[in-house]
């Protein structure tokens, strides 16, 4: 199983986020930190943000992946717009 470690920019995201919404982030953050690379997580190209994201509703999870050290790096928590992979 991997570890999760937040940004500091995705803890402020994830913090500032209402309760349903948080709740339902937690879930999907514990299904990837069992397998990172599940059904919709996406690779992205070229971004300079992260390596992966995964789709919640209006909200993306940017984040790379450590296999060696079964480390999940949650790098950023935003709602989908034009800004969002730049």
């Amino acid at each position: 199983m991997y570890r999760a470690i937040f940004s500091r920019r995705a803890e402020k995201a994830f913090l500032g986020l209402p309760n349903n919404q948080a709740q339902r982030l937690k879930e999907v953050i514990e299904k990837l930190m069992k397998e990172p690379r599940t059904h919709g997580t996406i690779k992205l190209e070229n971004a300079p943000v992260a390596q992966y994201r995964y789709r919640v509703g209006d909200l993306r999870i940017l984040f790379d992946i450590d296999d060696k050290n079964q480390v999940i790096e949650i790098l950023d928590i935003r709602k989908r717009d034009e800004r969002t992979y730049r």
